[in-house]
């Protein structure tokens, strides 16, 4: 059986104009392609196909691709990840059958947003989200594309409190778009009181009652994993050493301006 090489990817989304190549904007597949040309892997004829897409803004921790390659010696992480920007990199590697489509293929996708809200209730956001397990429309919580089938399986729902901040992590066979960020505001909107717990189970009957909301932001949004039954990656210890070392470097400078951003606050208040 004729195979060919996928590849498990992280980046962070805050300078991506989503992962899919548009025209004039910078993409992680543009970066992605860019950087496998130029050390011919692949060429520009090339399709490199991904597990799904995210939008600009979102980040992912288990983007899965896959490509025919030119040479498949080359497709090595560390090789890759050596004409990769430093917000795009390459982890685990697999060899997989010819035909293997790594979106049609998934069986499930794990998405986690990080949600900020000193508001919310602990007891009303962790029971309303039980709300969503089981397959029902979301109509209400996507922005449902034209043609598209707006019915969706949630799997698992889990929301963990961490200080000031939920974790909220979400388990379905798919997914629509804006659709874990618009569950993420229905969620804090029940959290914080704004709406009755009964409101989500309106929300989920698109045929009786119809409300749009916002989306949650981008940023508190990635990609976890994409699951596959018969498919194990091998990461490679080098280049998650070399990713870890990057983001020890960011967290530092973050969390040393989240504490000076508190303290203006305080002084504002």
């Amino acid at each position: 059986m004729a195979m060919k090489p996928a590849l498990k990817l992280a980046y962070i989304g805050t300078d991506f104009s989503g992962s899919q190549a548009q025209p004039g904007k910078r993409t992680v597949e543009g970066e992605l392609k860019k950087g496998l040309i130029e050390k011919g892997i692949i060429d520009e004829r090339t399709r490199v196909s991904f597990s799904g897409r995210t939008d600009a803004g979102v980040h992912a921790l288990g983007q899965v691709v896959s490509f025919k390659a030119l040479d498949e010696r080359l497709v090595e992480p560390r090789i890759i990840n050596s004409v990769m920007p430093k917000d795009l990199w390459v982890y685990a590697s697999a060899s997989v059958p010819d035909d293997f489509d790594p979106r049609r293929d998934a069986t499930s996708r794990t998405y986690r947003y990080v949600l900020y809200a000193p508001d919310v209730v602990e007891r009303r956001i962790v029971e309303c989200s039980k709300l969503f397990i089981g397959t029902h429309d979301f109509t209400n919580f996507s922005s449902v594309e034209p043609g598209k089938n707006p019915v969706r399986t949630i799997k698992n729902i889990s929301v963990t409190k961490r200080g000031d901040l939920y974790i909220i992590d979400v388990e379905a066979d798919s997914f629509l778009w804006n659709m874990v960020r618009k569950m993420v505001t229905g969620l804090r909107l029940v959290g914080s009181n704004k709406r009755p717990a009964r409101w989500i189970e309106q929300m989920l009957r698109p045929d009786e009652y119809r409300e749009g909301i916002p989306p949650a932001l981008a940023a508190g949004l990635y990609l976890v994993k994409v699951d596959y039954p018969a498919i194990s990656f091998i990461e490679e210890a080098y280049s998650k050493g070399r990713a870890y070392q990057r983001m020890m470097h960011a967290f530092e400078w973050q969390y040393t301006m989240a504490a000076v951003y508190r303290e203006f606050q305080d002084a504002m208040r």
